[in-house]
């Protein structure tokens, strides 16, 4: 008989380990977010995750003081046999890779992007209403937060913008939202041009905001805000000559001139303000 020989030892490779009310091995390396998940944190859009979608939640990484306030959370995992840990302030730093944390971290899956028929189909069945924004040139994800976080106040249907230009839904884009990002749809058009054509024949119109001409905001035409995609311009480049080609008419918000324009989730805020106004 052969002596048994010990399997050689795999640092890498992590054991499979019971749920557990707590992990006593907070100190140990995360798991690494797969391609099709994120950790999300901050209280605002855990809760909104959790709420919208509690089946999407893979992780919970939570400190002691917050414990009471995702009680519930912690709770369902344990009942749907979903892993968590209660974490320490540096710990979750590290795992979030923010000072922003709040005391809580979720590794979920990953916010669903619907693309121009998903949008369109939203639209006839009554899922998607209210006006809709273009990004053109928006790029930073805080100032996609911000957006989000405006447009759900104010009742947009999605934010839309160019396939590969409009930020993703980074963790840092859902935290600045404060929840929005599970209320209101981002969706990334291939091909922006043709595509906010179909929007027109939809019945939409499209208005661009300019610090550089249009008519003044306080009484520029504006269609029902139903049927109305408003455009976004960068705070550099303001909006692209291409998608200003395709809008019906632009706005300008009046100002005293000191300043060449607004921060664009500002501009977004005051912009929206009007449009709901005009109801």
């Amino acid at each position: 008989m052969k002596p048994s020989r010990k399997p050689p030892h795999k640092p890498d490779r992590p054991r499979v380990r019971p749920p557990r009310a707590a992990s006593q091995n907070a100190g140990r390396p995360p798991r690494h977010a797969g391609k099709a998940e994120e950790k999300f944190h901050g209280v605002r859009a855990c809760e909104a995750l959790f709420a919208r979608r509690p089946g999407d939640i893979v992780r919970v990484y939570v400190t002691a003081r917050r414990k009471p306030t995702f009680a519930k959370l912690l709770e369902h995992c344990v009942r749907e046999r979903k892993g968590f840990q209660i974490v320490d302030d540096g710990n979750l730093e590290r795992l979030t890779g923010s000072l922003h944390h709040e005391g809580i971290a979720i590794l979920a899956k990953a916010v669903a992007r619907p693309d121009l028929a998903g949008l369109l189909h939203g639209i006839e069945t009554g899922a998607i209403t209210g006006p809709l924004l273009y990004l053109d040139g928006v790029q930073n994800p805080h100032n996609l937060g911000s957006i989000l976080r405006t447009a759900a106040h104010f009742g947009v249907g999605a934010v839309i913008g160019a396939e590969g230009e409009i930020p993703p839904l980074s963790a840092a884009a859902v935290r600045v939202a404060e929840g929005a990002a599970e209320h209101v749809p981002v969706v990334a058009l291939a091909t922006p041009g043709p595509d906010l054509g179909r929007l027109k024949k939809a019945g939409y119109t499209i208005v661009a905001t300019t610090s550089h001409g249009g008519e003044p905001l306080w009484t520029a035409p504006l269609a029902d805000r139903r049927t109305l995609v408003l455009v976004l311009g960068s705070e550099g480049e303001g909006v692209s000559r291409g998608i200003a080609k395709a809008c019906d008419r632009s706005v300008q918000i009046p100002g005293t001139g000191v300043v060449e324009s607004l921060n664009v989730s500002v501009a977004c805020g005051v912009v929206l303000a009007e449009v709901c106004r005009r109801g």
